[in-house]
């Protein structure tokens, strides 16, 4: 299968390192109503196309709704519905944002909430997407060992105080390694994408040599002033085809890297 991914940001790049070709913002423009043509012509040759165009920072999502739905939700739906006629695989790559509960581990059928644009445009541009022939990834707070400040390793560096509560977080690597896993197997419909287990921000913190003070998230979310989640997803769906590193091993390989 030859496969093409659409958008070079966090993600995309990490998809570039694991040798996947990638076309950045530069190579492409995709809109609401994009002719069928362009888009053959920039994707005709390709049997798989991998969504990692996104407006993933909250607080812009917030301020630009337009150009957020744009992104979020509109863009899936053109590449769907291209691939679908021309007998491509379309993969999407969603969030985990769409839980909020982490008292039991959320599965891809358990309820979804939407409490910012952010989530908002994200789950409408799942709604685009058909599961039947769609595979629809949700990652969970990204990081990696690079210096990226979106890093979820060098977030926690900057924060004074940090969360106690459990949360489900992902490697790039390991959703890069557990798409391609599923593109391989032809699975289909959505799919919780994390590391194995469930770790807080604070114990991150202190595998990292940070012992700082905690902060709920009720005093998070009045600070911010957007309404953060944490969550925990079920990765035994996922786990027929791929296993995922454990969180704790994960996070000291990158923060390995970091040094």
């Amino acid at each position: 299968m030859k496969i093409i991914v659409v958008g070079n940001g966090y993600l995309g790049s990490t998809f570039g390192k694991h040798g996947i070709e990638v076309l950045g913002r530069d190579k492409f423009y995709i809109h609401y109503g994009c002719d069928d043509a362009y888009l053959t012509a920039t994707f005709g040759e390709y049997d798989v196309i991998i969504n990692c165009i996104a407006k993933s920072n909250t607080r812009f999502c917030e301020t630009d709704f337009t150009k957020a739905f744009m992104s979020n939700s509109n863009i899936p739906g053109v590449l769907s519905n291209w691939c679908a006629k021309n007998g491509k695989k379309f993969v999407h790559i969603s969030t985990g944002c769409l839980y909020d509960k982490n008292n039991i581990p959320q599965k891809e059928t358990d309820n979804l909430v939407a409490h910012c644009n952010y989530t908002l445009t994200k789950w409408v541009g799942e709604k685009q997407c058909d599961p039947e022939k769609d595979l629809i990834i949700r990652p969970r707070l990204f990081f990696d060992g690079s210096d990226r400040p979106s890093n979820l390793l060098n977030k926690i560096k900057r924060f004074d105080k940090l969360s106690r509560e459990l949360d489900s977080v992902s490697s790039t690597d390991t959703v890069v390694n557990a798409t391609l896993t599923l593109i391989e197997n032809h699975a289909t419909g959505v799919f919780n994408v994390a590391c194995d287990g469930y770790i807080s921000m604070h114990e991150i913190g202190v595998l990292m040599g940070f012992d700082k003070d905690w902060i709920s998230i009720d005093e998070i979310r009045k600070q911010q002033g957007l309404h953060l989640v944490n969550n925990t997803m079920d990765l035994s769906k996922l786990k027929k085809y791929f296993i995922p590193p454990m969180i704790e091993d994960e996070v000291l390989r990158c923060i390995g890297e970091m040094k």
